[in-house]
């Protein structure tokens, strides 16, 4: 009984490790994943590797920054991303950081 509850313990560890990197905003049209979305939808793109590797289309996340957080789906592919950074809708960006003023910021963010 303890190697299970202890496997599942370890699993449970890395399903919610949280990746450090930018984020910013941008203003979506016809993703790489094949669908349009607009500036209200909560949505993300990931970097250009990472989404090249996954192939994360219709995933979740969730971003955090300040204390806030925001829950989003993968529809898109940025091309001048690094692998731990987030391009978010702007309505997703404001919700996150407050306004979409700062345009960047360091933050992080997992899987769900």
């Amino acid at each position: 009984m303890f190697s299970v509850t202890k496997t599942a313990a370890a699993a449970l560890a890395v399903a919610v490790t949280a990746i450090a990197g930018d984020i910013t905003y941008f203003n979506p049209g016809l993703g790489a994943c094949g669908q349009y979305n607009g500036d209200n939808d909560m949505i993300v793109a990931v970097g250009h590797g990472m989404y090249d590797r996954e192939h994360p289309c219709g995933r979740r996340i969730r971003a955090h920054y300040g204390g806030r957080s925001v829950d989003v789906t993968v529809v898109d592919r940025c091309g001048g991303c690094g692998d731990g950074d987030l391009d978010l809708s702007p309505n997703a960006f404001s919700q996150l950081v407050g306004s979409l003023g700062p345009g960047r910021v360091q933050g992080s963010w997992e899987w769900i």
